[in-house]
């Protein structure tokens, strides 16, 4: 049996008992010495002054807002920024700790927490683990619980709680959740066992019960746990669902890219051919399908997806690492959109290499008529023909997340048809690592 460990540079602390609210003593007050303020009359909780054990309780929920926002840098922020991000949260979580933060106080913050917002499910599992103290372990349990469907409107949640737990330093934490696959009648939990639990450890009949869930996150769960499974090595799940029959695009498109790295192109033959059952499966997540395993001979089929959704940060995302001619315009068209510009000139730095430093309309025009003339269309990556070679290159960009660089290793993982042990969670390291693991495989 194996269990991943936890990073090194995290620890478990120890919080100090708060304080806590005692009544001030009784004091006769001498009414005559205020007789020169007139009729001037204080609130009075402001005349009662702030106690010792209200301050600290305002220092830990300030100390818990920015531990979430470093969370989020850690996340979402530049690769190469991660070491400074933790660093700081670790500082912080020292912090919580010396200011006496608890379970209970830590669950009652992530009710109330934004958990739409990239990063802030990471953070507030790794807080729920760093926590040293009698039924902290519990207490997560519960609030996972107590989190329904609407709290993942896509499957990105639950890689975010299970990166969290195989990264915090709690070894009974991450033995807990290993132990909720079971729980079926608690998605959120099977699945974050399927994604903490390494392929070949669960039993065949537990598959086989997880393959008959309804739930979308389990879907998605399970299509994960499978393609990682070594070359060759088939695990049985008999009776799984067609992602053509998952409830929502975001979660048909997971078992779909699943499928994809296990060497199944049916989804991808399915969008080639327009099926219209496969279009409304993944809505603009087809897309994302051409991006991961697509070539230059999707020149029409791209632009006509692309036309038929509305545009969105993450469509135009898939755009650019799908890096077709005939989606140009359209990213051209999107430079001149006041919420969208950024994105469309992010997603054209993705296919054509970062020759112009700001979004504009006419430099981007200029490189385009700039690109040598080709018999054929090409896909690109970075200006230069889509390669694993050109895929890695574009990779180096020292402004990629940990996200973004996952998305564009899911093609070279798709083009070997093999699953690689890359140490995405790494806390406060940078992905140079793993960069240099996937050119291994990509050679």
């Amino acid at each position: 049996m194996s269990v991943r460990q936890a990073s090194a540079g995290l620890r478990r602390v120890l919080p100090s008992p708060p304080l806590t609210e005692r009544e001030p003593p009784a004091a006769d007050r001498d009414l005559h010495a205020l007789a020169w303020q007139g009729e001037v009359r204080l609130d009075a909780e402001r005349a009662a002054g702030l106690t010792a054990a209200l301050w600290q309780r305002h220092v830990r929920t300030g100390l818990l807002e920015r531990a979430l926002v470093l969370g989020a840098d850690h996340r979402a922020g530049p690769h190469l920024d991660r070491p400074e991000a933790a660093r700081r949260l670790l500082a912080h979580i020292d912090a919580l700790a010396e200011a006496g933060l608890t379970p209970v106080e830590l669950a009652a913050f992530a009710e109330e927490a934004d958990l739409d917002h990239l990063g802030t499910l990471w953070a507030l599992a790794l807080l729920f683990g760093c926590l040293e103290v009698h039924g902290v372990e519990d207490a997560f349990e519960a609030w996972l619980t107590s989190l329904d469907g609407s709290a993942f409107p896509t499957y990105r949640g639950i890689v975010e709680l299970a990166d969290a737990i195989a990264t915090q330093p709690s070894a009974d934490l991450r033995e807990r959740a290993r132990r909720w696959a079971a729980r079926l009648e608690q998605p959120v939990l099977s699945a974050i066992a399927l994604e903490v639990t390494p392929p070949g450890e669960l039993p065949g009949d537990a598959l086989a019960a997880l393959a008959r869930a309804q739930s979308p996150i389990v879907q998605a769960a399970l299509e994960r746990h499978l393609s990682r499974a070594p070359r060759g090595a088939a695990l049985a799940a008999p009776g799984r669902a067609s992602w053509l029959d998952v409830a929502t695009p975001a979660f048909a498109h997971e078992v779909a890219r699943a499928r994809i790295l296990q060497r199944d192109f049916e989804p991808l033959h399915r969008v080639r051919s327009m099926d219209p059952r496969a279009v409304a499966a993944l809505g603009p997540y087809a897309l994302d399908v051409i991006a991961l395993a697509g070539d230059a001979g999707d020149q029409a089929l791209a632009r006509d997806l692309a036309a038929g959704f509305p545009t969105t940060p993450r469509s135009l995302d898939a755009m650019g690492r799908i890096g077709l001619p005939s989606l140009f315009p359209r990213l051209l068209a999107e430079l001149g959109s006041d919420e969208l510009e950024e994105d469309a000139h992010g997603a054209l730095v993705t296919a054509l290499g970062s020759r112009v430093a700001l979004p504009s309309v006419k430099a981007w025009e200029e490189v385009i008529a700039s690109l040598p003339a080709t018999a054929a269309p090409t896909r690109l990556r970075g200006g230069e023909p889509h390669s694993p070679r050109s895929v890695l290159e574009e990779m180096r960009r020292p402004d990629l997340s940990a996200e973004a660089l996952r998305v564009r290793a899911d093609e070279l993982l798709a083009r070997a048809g093999r699953p690689a042990q890359v140490a995405w969670d790494a806390f406060g390291a940078t992905l140079e690592g793993a960069l240099s693991e996937l050119a291994r495989l990509a050679r």
